[in-house]
Formats: structure tokens, sequence, C-alpha cells
């Protein structure tokens, strides 16, 4: 603000011009921090910045000091056991007996059933003029790529498809449950995309038909499954399945405690 300024305003205001000058000294560094201290957030340093005494100061350096170490300790502890990336493991033992025996599924590695399976299927690649053939000894790989637009066709007809399965009547040779026979009706079948029809054993079901859920204790036993199994290797569709011999399969399952 210019002298003329001043003057002017104090002639009007009827003020002193020398209080309206603005004071040309320069705030010292020490009044700097000085009112930083005192108007800081930060715990201890105002205490710093207003003692009058060096005993007072000394005191509040120190205690600052010592708090502002121990907060810095914790902090680095919180990071390094984060970054140590600590778990912890609760293990209990629980002893039930008896048991439930365990659900046991099987499903022939083929899906589909050659015998039954390769009429039908001719009729439907003859019929849409997929191919010309009634030759029912040799599939060919691109008589192979049609199978599963055969398989849609069924289902859009509605028309089951069961009898291309392999039922568990016919290949199963000899079921035992802990020393007791066991057969067909103690299995549920149901029929999965790359399997086709499997069948499980121990189903739980809400409506059981075939005598309720079995426990390893059953007859006095150890939970012991025994199933003997004719896979009809020789019936596998080539290039959908793949076999070389005609085997017989023995399972053994237990559940022990």
């Amino acid at each position: 603000m210019s002298d003329e300024t001043i003057k002017e305003i104090a002639t009007i205001f009827q003020v002193d011009p020398e209080a309206l000058k603005s004071d040309p000294k320069l705030p010292r560094p020490g009044s700097i921090i000085k009112e930083f201290g005192l108007n800081t957030s930060t715990h201890g340093i105002p205490g710093i910045a207003r003692s009058r005494s060096i005993q007072n100061r000394l005191f509040w350096s120190v205690a600052t000091l010592i708090f502002a170490g121990i907060m810095i300790y914790f902090i680095i502890e919180a990071i390094l056991a984060y970054f140590q990336y600590p778990s912890q493991t609760s293990v209990s033992v629980i002893v039930e007996w008896p048991q439930a025996f365990p659900a046991v599924t099987i499903c022939n590695y083929s899906p589909l059933r050659y015998d039954q399976f390769i009429g039908p299927f001719l009729n439907y690649t003859n019929t849409f003029n997929l191919t010309n053939t009634t030759d029912t000894t040799n599939f060919t790989y691109q008589q192979s790529l049609y199978i599963s637009d055969f398989l849609i066709y069924k289902l859009n007809r509605n028309e089951s498809l069961d009898d291309f399965f392999y039922t568990l009547n016919s290949m199963m040779m000899d079921c035992s449950y802990n020393g007791m026979s066991c057969s067909v009706t103690n299995f549920t079948s149901f029929i999965s995309p790359t399997y086709g029809l499997c069948y499980t054993f121990n189903a739980k079901l809400k409506n059981v038909a075939n005598g309720g859920i079995r426990y390893n204790a059953d007859n006095g036993g150890f939970g012991l499954l025994e199933l003997s199994l004719y896979t009809y290797q020789h019936q596998y569709v080539p290039y959908l399945s793949y076999g070389k011999h005609n085997i017989i399969v023995f399972f053994y399952f237990y559940n022990f405690l």
C-alpha cells in the first residue's frame, strides 16, 4: 500500500497512518517452528513448545521420544507379522462309531454299448445321407463325428437313450458288503455326460427303496465293499472309447474309523 493511499485513508477515517503500514520484519524460523509446535495435533510436541523451563522441555522431549519409539516398534512388528503370512490350524478328533459307509459310484469307461448303438446310428446317418452303409463291423473316424448329433437328435425327439448304455445287471458279476450279498437294487443310477449311465452304492436318498444307508459296522464288519465287474471292452465304440481286451475288474472299498 503506497504512502499516498495511507495518508488518504488516515484523513478520512482519522486513524494513525503508522498503524496501517505493514510490518517489514519477516518471521524468524524459530517462531515458525514454535507456532507449528503449539498448533500441531501430535501429542507431546505442544508440551515441548509450551515449556518455559529446561526441565519441563526435557521431560516432554524424553517422553515423546520414548512413546514414539514404542509406536514405531509395534508398527514394524505388525508389518513383519503380516508379510510372514502366519496361519493357525485347529485339529479336532471326534470318535464316532459306527460311521456311514461312503457313497461309491461306478461307471463304464465307455458311455455307449456298440452292439446296441450301431443299428439305430446307421439308420440315422443313412436317413440324412450322412453315410450309405449297412456295415456294422467297420466303424470309421468319419462316422464317429456324427455321434453327438445322433444323440442330440434322439433327445430332441424325447426318445430314451437307456438302450445304448451298459446296464449294471449285465456288468456286475459279484457284489458283497461286509460279507453280505448285494445286488443291483442296492445301487442308484444316474446319467453322466462323460460316461453314460453310472451307478452309486449307498446313495443317500429321501425315499430309500434299497435298504437304507449302510454303516461300516453292519454285519460286524469294518466297511468292505467288494465288486466284480465285466467291462465289455469288445463293445466299446471306436474313436469314442478305446479298449483292447475283455477284462474283469475287482474293486475293494474300505472305510475304517
